[in-house]
């Protein structure tokens, strides 16, 4: 039996599908790089085109599980890592499943081996390596990198961010991440340090002409982590797609990066030691040692935890992010001198009363051990 299908379409109507449903251009971009390699392996191993093998696996000619599993013998003879391979497969899957052919779990389970994902070592961030990187690179980075740091944010929700998004009159200032911007499509709120506020307010003023005190309603929809040279082209920033916001910030976060050996070390996976989601791994660690894991997972929009977090009262979230605030803070040295003057005047105030029970202890004509002699002279 013949089967009529245009293969460039039935691939465009399924891609069109997983938008649909991820509404990531990222997801989409994978999905047909993993159907691009599937029909060069198939011409390379059976010899005939994707639309053929897929009417030989409808005629039952083909197994549809032998094939996807020499799929993955030849993505891992190409060096393509575990995670890798598992999304093209997944794509190939979800391709077949929508020409109509059954593809089910369990068979496929137990027929069809995927590597295991090796978990390397990565070297954590620490507020002394994200301070050194603040000091080498551009006022716009060095704002977008302190609000990563402050709020947990992926890259792909603060390009996306606007003015409209942020509270500044609020303590902390607090951040609503639209559900059309995030990786779950889901809603939530974050905050930010009073040191990433003071950066983005003055980050706004420079690009923007952003004003204190005044409503700027004309900034409210302006993306301002966009292109800087052209802010009130709403037009022009609409046209440049999110992947290509992604690579420019991540590339000129690089170029910075690379000038300094220090920072351009890599971890034994091969991945960079400095990239985005490292600030968002920072952010998950300290806040979650400081105040509990729930809610740092929460913060990030993690799925299972914003139920818990959005029981929690307003308050109650502000007070556990002013909790936190001290750990995520980098480079406010004005709060460091404030702590250092109280623990100064706590020591002061215990030396005095030290100084004052030896006076007592010697009036009472106490003996003292030598081993004690010298705190009390």
């Amino acid at each position: 039996m013949t089967f009529n299908i245009d293969v460039t379409k039935e691939i465009d109507n399924f891609l069109d599908s997983v938008y649909v449903i991820s509404h990531s251009s990222s997801t989409v971009r994978v999905y047909r790089l993993g159907i691009n390699h599937f029909s060069k392996f198939i011409e390379k191993q059976y010899s005939c085109s994707l639309k053929e093998i897929i009417e030989s696996i409808k005629n039952k000619s083909v197994d549809p599980y032998d094939v996807l599993k020499e799929y993955v013998v030849y993505l891992d003879r190409q060096g393509k890592k575990p995670a890798t391979i598992k999304l093209m497969i997944t794509a190939v899957k979800g391709f077949l499943r929508h020409c109509k052919i059954q593809i089910y779990s369990e068979e496929f389970q137990s027929r069809v081996r995927l590597p295991k994902k090796v978990h390397y070592r990565e070297e954590p961030l620490t507020k002394e390596i994200i301070l050194r990187l603040l000091n080498i690179i551009s006022p716009k980075l060095r704002t977008i990198i302190l609000v990563a740091v402050a709020s947990g944010m992926r890259i792909g929700e603060m390009i996306q961010l606007k003015l409209s998004d942020i509270d500044l009159t609020s303590n902390p200032t607090r951040i609503r991440i639209r559900a059309e911007t995030t990786k779950t499509r889901e809603a939530r709120e974050t905050f930010l340090t009073q040191e990433a506020t003071r950066a983005l307010k003055d980050y706004l003023t420079r690009f923007f002409g952003w004003k204190d005190a005044e409503t700027n309603s004309q900034l409210q929809n302006i993306v301002i982590f966009g292109r800087t040279t052209r802010p009130f082209q709403a037009d022009f920033d609409r046209s440049i797609s999110l992947q290509s916001r992604e690579s420019l910030l991540i590339n000129s976060m690089r170029q910075y990066v690379n000038k300094v050996p220090e920072l351009a070390k890599l971890n034994e996976n091969g991945q960079r030691m400095i990239h985005f989601h490292a600030f968002r791994k920072f952010f998950r660690t300290v806040v979650g040692n400081a105040v509990g894991r729930d809610y740092a997972e929460a913060l990030i929009g993690h799925h299972f935890y914003l139920d818990t977090y959005y029981n929690l009262p307003n308050d109650k979230k502000r007070e556990l992010y002013l909790k936190a605030e001290p750990h995520l803070t980098i480079s406010d040295f004005t709060k460091i001198e404030r702590d250092l003057l109280s623990v100064t005047e706590r020591q002061k105030e215990i030396e005095e009363s030290h100084l004052e029970l030896i006076r007592l202890m010697k009036q009472d004509h106490v003996t003292f051990p030598k081993a004690l002699e010298k705190y009390i002279k």
